[in-house]
């Protein structure tokens, strides 16, 4: 055998460290395609209003002496919401092409994940609660979003009853510490959620908090995530 035969034997610490990392991208596809229909909805919701403003001015064209003033105004109505939806598009790309090292005010980062999972999460059967007040701390984004979404999906997907899902914080010196209540209902019923992808499991959650370095700790009925403080940097 030559030398160009030969390949280097990896190591257990090497050939762990590659299964780690292809836990925690397969757990982070695993939200991104159950997050899908809500993102494709978030960017096209800015633009359902146009046509209709569009059917408005053309028939505001269509008579002999247009107000033009009126035809003005509606042409900016649809200028604002092509801003809109390009805003929109952007801020759902960042889900799909995470930026290193951005970070997010608590309050509004847990409020956008729950603007995007809240309406899915209640077809199937579970109500989700921001009870997050005024939190203007911030952390990653990235991990808040992924270990959050992973969390919400991980429980719901593990429960066949329906429940309210509560959401509040807590910041201390160094970090924030963010709580997700379980609350079962005693009536009711659970339509699965089917896309035809999979579940998410506790163990996509574990590995999405150990890649981002949030703390993570589980009890009954609720889930507790602890993710540093970051600074943004001086201007």
């Amino acid at each position: 055998m030559t030398s160009s035969d030969t390949h280097p034997v990896p190591n257990a610490t090497s050939l762990t460290d590659e299964m780690g990392f292809q836990q925690v991208e397969a757990a982070r596809y695993a939200v991104l395609r159950r997050l899908a229909p809500c993102l494709r909805h978030h960017m096209v919701r800015p633009l359902q209003p146009i046509g209709l403003i569009y059917g408005v001015l053309h028939h505001k064209l269509s008579v002999a002496e247009p107000d033009l003033q009126s035809v003005r105004h509606e042409a900016e109505k649809i200028n604002d919401f092509a801003k809109s939806a390009l805003e929109e598009c952007m801020d759902m790309g960042t889900w799909l092409a995470p930026e290193a090292g951005v970070l997010v005010a608590v309050d509004s980062g847990v409020q956008a994940s729950v603007g995007l999972m809240a309406s899915m999460l209640h077809f199937c059967g579970y109500r989700l609660v921001n009870a997050v007040e005024d939190l203007p701390v911030q952390v990653q984004r990235d991990a808040l979003r992924m270990v959050l979404g992973a969390t919400l999906f991980a429980l719901t997907d593990a429960m066949d009853e329906p429940a309210t899902l509560t959401l509040s914080a807590e910041a201390g010196p160094t970090h924030v510490t963010i709580a997700v209540q379980i609350e079962r209902e005693a009536q009711g019923q659970v339509d699965s959620y089917d896309d035809g992808y999979r579940k998410l499991v506790w163990g996509d959650v574990q590995a999405l908090a150990r890649a981002d370095q949030v703390g993570l700790s589980r009890q009954d009925n609720q889930v507790t995530l602890r993710f540093a403080i970051g600074e943004a940097p001086a201007s």
